[in-house]
């Protein structure tokens, strides 16, 4: 039963890495993460912080250190720390290897193996309370397009923003109710 609710949190949140978040799309700006009352982190963006000419992709700050979709999960780890639980992993059924999910406080961190190293698939948040450029869990596709402007893709259930190799996905309930954030490499979008 534990092992079956599990399979099914992970394959949600592999069905999650369909969208993305957390930093503006047109300049590319960092996400910075800041502890407040209680222990919670809190994400957010500072557009006037970064100068636009430094990254073409999205990528997620935490502790300081930039996490991008489709890069060595290895420098990861040693930069922000082991995860609060004990990594989850399985057989990859898109590819070689292992997948790998690592939590953090407020996301999660899905991997693949690819010719020996373990390449960030994807950064979901799963807190509310992570600002994401002025949007949270909860928002509405309206509030996302005044922040974000227009977007590559949309359908009634989310927005897709592109830069580079990675897209950062707002995925609703159906009811224009944001309930992911996602960032992932655009081959597994």
């Amino acid at each position: 039963m534990k092992k079956t609710r599990l399979l099914t949190v992970i394959l949600a949140g592999a069905a999650a890495l369909a969208i993305a978040g957390c930093n503006t799309p047109a300049s590319g700006d960092p996400a910075v993460a800041t502890r407040i009352d209680g222990g919670q982190t809190q994400i957010s963006v500072d557009p006037s912080a970064s100068d636009n000419q430094k990254t073409d992709v999205y990528k997620f700050t935490y502790k300081g250190y930039d996490i991008v979709p489709g890069t060595d999960m290895k420098p990861v780890l040693e930069a922000i720390g082991e995860p609060v639980e004990p990594p989850f992993q399985a057989a990859s059924c898109a590819g070689q290897g292992m997948d790998t999910t690592y939590n953090y406080p407020g996301f999660y961190i899905q991997t693949y193996e690819e010719e020996g190293t373990e390449l960030i698939r994807g950064v979901v948040i799963t807190d509310p309370l992570i600002d994401c450029g002025g949007i949270h869990l909860g928002d509405t596709l309206e509030a996302v397009k005044e922040v974000y402007g227009t977007p590559a893709a949309e359908d009634d259930f989310g927005l897709e923003y592109r830069s580079g190799n990675v897209a950062l996905r707002f995925t609703t309930d159906g009811f224009n109710s944001i309930t992911d954030i996602t960032y992932i490499v655009m081959q597994w979008a």
